[in-house]
């Protein structure tokens, strides 16, 4: 008899978000944001889709966001975080500041920020 035994993948599966919860992550995201040294330079963009909301960034002046990551959502307070990197224009997996496969918006955000510099 075979036992099926569960191995936590931050990279895949994850709830969708349920569209009643967008408003309140952007307010999340932008109350953050003000609190960065780059706010007013930068404006966040968030984009839904499922289990995912994208992280995008628009320039002042600018007219079109660029990507900066895919947070992966599980619940409120856990997400894992794919950062965008432009050398092959794809979403890899990482690691948040604290060396964990999940964590907050905020943390996920911070993440995402060294596309601001």
């Amino acid at each position: 008899m075979s036992k099926w035994v569960y191995t936590y993948d931050p990279q895949s599966g994850g709830n969708k978000i349920p569209s009643k919860n967008h408003w309140q992550i952007c307010h999340q995201a932008e109350v953050f944001a003000r609190t960065r040294p780059w706010f007013g330079e930068y404006e966040l963009k968030l984009r839904f889709r499922s289990q995912f909301c994208y992280l995008d960034a628009l320039k002042k002046g600018d007219e079109k966001a660029f990507p900066l990551g895919r947070l992966r959502y599980f619940s409120h307070d856990r997400w894992s975080l794919a950062f965008y990197t432009y050398s092959n224009e794809t979403y890899q997996p990482c690691l948040f500041l604290n060396d964990k496969w999940d964590g907050t918006l905020e943390e996920a955000i911070a993440v995402c920020e060294a596309h601001l510099d």
